[in-house]
């Protein structure tokens, strides 16, 4: 029924059980399975806006040398991440891919690949590693993918 999967990881508890699911499907149905972990979700902005009382607006530039240092060491747990979702599949003989994706939010990557690759089958955590302030101002990778992806979506608790 599934020929294409594609699972987006973050390390999260949830997403350790969506590799779990993953593997069971790709089991079943013998899809192919691409897993993906994009570091640009958590990544600090370049420009952080700052206000000051009676309106003044300024703002702070991270430097690049210090910016191009996060960004190294949001890729290395981005490796781990991979690296742990690889030790699962390993474990159930489950061929596929992975990706390290480092310039696109996780639901936009969703939503391109699953248009240009047609994927048929999208699945992510139910909760990510950010906090509650980022989930109620930005919504869930989940609920973006759920609302906009144009295949099905698993959303694993």
């Amino acid at each position: 029924m599934y020929t294409k999967i594609l699972l987006g990881v973050d390390g999260s508890e949830e997403s350790m059980r969506a590799v779990k699911k993953v593997a069971s499907l790709q089991k079943k149905f013998k899809s192919q399975v691409v897993v993906f972990h994009s570091i640009e979700h958590h990544m600090l902005p370049k420009v952080i806006p700052l206000t000051v009382p009676l309106s003044n607006t300024y703002q702070y530039t991270f430097p690049v040398v210090d910016r191009k240092e996060i960004e190294k060491e949001y890729e290395k747990e981005g490796e781990r991440v991979l690296e742990a979702a690889k030790r699962i599949l390993d474990t159930e003989l489950v061929p596929f891919e992975h990706r390290l994706v480092k310039d696109i939010d996780p639901e936009d990557y969703i939503i391109e690949r699953v248009e240009k690759e047609n994927f048929d089958l999208v699945v992510v955590g139910c909760k990510g590693k950010h906090s509650k302030v980022k989930q109620f101002i930005l919504g869930t990778v989940a609920t973006k993918v759920l609302n906009d992806a144009p295949c099905d979506v698993l959303i694993v608790r």
